[in-house]
């Protein structure tokens, strides 16, 4: 049995792979995401994903459909669902998840 402490608090925002998103990226797999209003990645992901949306609704596109996810619900991507994540609203996204491969 181990334990890890993911300090989120005493971490630096970090800048992600899109001009609208910003990140912290702890051990394990567990990052904090935020998403300003007007992001939409472009690449597809096929990474699975166990998420939790902290603030804002998220948008997620997948093959054949979309899905919303509001502040206070989560999710889960399978590994190979391809998938990618928008912020069409006026306010950030900020979420917690954690990649599964």
């Amino acid at each position: 049995m181990s334990f890890a402490r993911l300090g989120f608090a005493a971490m630096p925002w970090s800048a992600g792979g899109h001009p609208l998103e910003r990140k912290k990226a702890a051990a394990h797999g567990a990052t904090l995401l935020e998403f300003a209003a007007g992001f939409a990645d472009p690449a597809w992901c096929e990474r699975g994903h166990v998420g939790y949306v902290l603030a804002g609704t998220l948008h997620v596109e997948l093959e054949g459909g979309a899905e919303t996810v509001a502040a206070g619900e989560g999710f889960a991507l399978d590994p190979g669902t391809r998938h990618r994540a928008s912020n069409p609203g006026a306010e950030p996204v900020r979420l917690f998840i954690v990649t599964r491969d």
